[in-house]
């Protein structure tokens, strides 16, 4: 399973928070690395390199130079999870849940645009959570990846029909 990272924090004491598509907020410790990496520790001398850290094209890991970088599936793998984000961007959750998916069936984009007659460069949108795709195109994206299409919405409280 591949992990996104959608969002990148660096904390106190060479630790990051790193938010995933599926709203999962887990936290590194960076100083793990010190030993078997020895560049990571260029962060003691130079603490505000840490605090630049962003979230690589894609969110497949994160950076802080050419030289210093993390792959998701390590943070995921060995990170702590503190809690889950309710408040996920729809668009970057149905971007997650459709990669994922896409992944699980082991096909390319290019394969499911083959098969679904979506263009490729949609369902790179879609999958990149920059799409806005309808509920009909959603439905066709699932068909072609033999998943169901569920939909709920829930009314908040102090409003009825």
């Amino acid at each position: 399973m591949v992990h996104r990272i959608e969002d990148i924090k660096a904390l106190p004491n060479f630790i990051i928070e790193a938010r995933f598509f599926g709203g999962e907020i887990k936290q590194y410790d960076v100083t793990n690395l010190f030993d078997q990496f020895p560049q990571f520790c260029i962060f003691k001398s130079n603490p505000s390199l840490f605090e630049q850290v962003q979230v690589d094209v894609g969110g497949y890991g994160i950076s802080w130079n050419d030289e210093l970088d993390l792959d998701a599936d390590l943070i995921w793998d060995n990170g702590v999870l503190m809690e889950i984000y309710k408040e996920t961007n729809i668009n970057r959750l149905i971007a997650y849940q459709f990669t994922l998916a896409r992944q699980r069936a082991n096909i390319t984009q290019k394969q499911l645009a083959e098969k679904t007659g979506i263009h490729q460069a949609e369902i790179s949108k879609i999958e990149r959570g920059i799409g806005n795709p309808s509920i009909q195109t959603l439905q066709r994206l699932a068909d072609g990846l033999g998943i169901e299409l569920v939909v709920t919405l829930n009314m908040t409280e102090g409003h009825s029909l």
